[in-house]
């Protein structure tokens, strides 16, 4: 597998008669980001899924983020832009519907929802609330939103959806600012309690067409966030239409002290899996490093109309994901959950 490693200075010698310059083109943010545009699909497979349940366009209309809480049996689910402030819990199969109303929050545009350890400084898990689309490509800033999953009530066992919204308040808000200008993003992860992951979803601003994505980790501690990466996902799906634009991200459950990140990217054509080695433990450099690719397989799935969520199962053997736009203007009144098991490459 070959990778372009970025250099931090680019050297151009010029050779004139009796001496040589050195010319200094540019100097690059991070000495490490990994230029993915030669990386190696090691397979492509055909998955079937199958679905597991439905989503009630009642409540959640456009699905833009799903994450699997630590139960295993429940989901959280955020709705895109022009919604209320508020996330969802329902269980598998889209039934017992829990809405929460987020305390002193005006979202932008939230396209992601993420579960996982809370930063430092907070208990137990939290819930982090992705407020970073921006189509328009000029937003100063973006915001991760963290509520505390110990502020959530105890999932109770109830046949009908919940139509009471219940209020919680936010335990921590992070405001950040790409350091090389405003960018689309629709994925977003938790990797640990320090770091999180952005996925970014990169078009030409004429022809529309999908770019390669910018992978940028964010500090908590610090509240930096900063390019560690390029993905070419459009090349390795071969459609650099709607096809390869990222939109949803997931995570694999982190084998202690491994530092091999088992990464799902959701397009609106189908999934992409990278194993990424990368130093998420030690920290001894900003951002962790390196970050290379170790393998890539492309999933071939069954595709839904928009499908902009999804998410691995507990212990990353299968994946779930669902439809942002289930035709409601023709009627359709759920959005399908469907259930597909990852398979090796050979």
């Amino acid at each position: 597998m070959s990778l372009h490693i970025l250099s931090g200075l680019q050297i151009r010698l010029i050779v004139s008669g009796a001496f040589v310059a050195i010319l200094f083109l540019n100097t690059l943010v991070a000495n490490f980001a990994a230029a993915s545009q030669g990386a190696v699909v090691d397979c492509t497979v055909r998955l079937t899924s199958r679905e597991v349940g439905r989503f009630s366009t009642e409540f959640i209309d456009e699905a833009s983020g799903l994450a699997l809480s630590d139960d295993g049996v429940s989901f959280f689910v955020i709705n895109d832009s022009g919604d209320e402030p508020r996330f969802f819990r329902t269980r598998i199969d889209g039934s017992q519907v829990e809405d929460f109303r987020v305390r002193n929050w005006k979202p932008w545009d939230p396209e992601e929802i993420a579960f996982g350890p809370c930063p430092k400084g907070l208990i137990g898990q939290c819930i982090v609330l992705a407020d970073i689309g921006d189509n328009k490509v000029k937003r100063k800033s973006i915001e991760l939103v963290i509520v505390r999953a110990l502020d959530l009530p105890v999932f109770k066992s109830i046949e009908k959806a919940k139509r009471t919204p219940v209020s919680v308040n936010i335990a921590r808000k992070l405001l950040l600012k790409y350091p090389d200008g405003p960018h689309n993003a629709e994925a977003y992860a938790t990797l640990n309690a320090r770091f999180g992951l952005i996925v970014t979803k990169e078009q030409h601003r004429s022809s529309r067409e999908a770019q390669p994505a910018g992978v940028y980790v964010v500090d908590f501690e610090t509240e930096r966030i900063e390019k560690v990466a390029t993905w070419d996902v459009p090349n390795w799906v071969k459609d650099r239409g709607l096809g390869g634009l990222v939109t949803s991200m997931s995570i694999a459950p982190i084998a202690p002290g491994s530092g091999i990140l088992r990464v799902l990217l959701l397009t609106y054509g189908d999934a992409v899996e990278l194993t990424v080695k990368t130093d998420l433990l030690t920290a001894a450099t900003w951002p962790p490093r390196p970050w290379s690719i170790n393998s890539l397989a492309i999933y071939k799935i069954d595709r839904l109309e928009q499908q902009e969520a999804v998410t691995f199962d507990k212990n990353g053997n299968s994946f779930y994901y669902t439809s942002e736009s289930p035709l409601g203007f023709l009627g359709v009144k759920t959005a399908a959950i469907r259930w597909v098991e990852t398979k090796q490459c050979r």
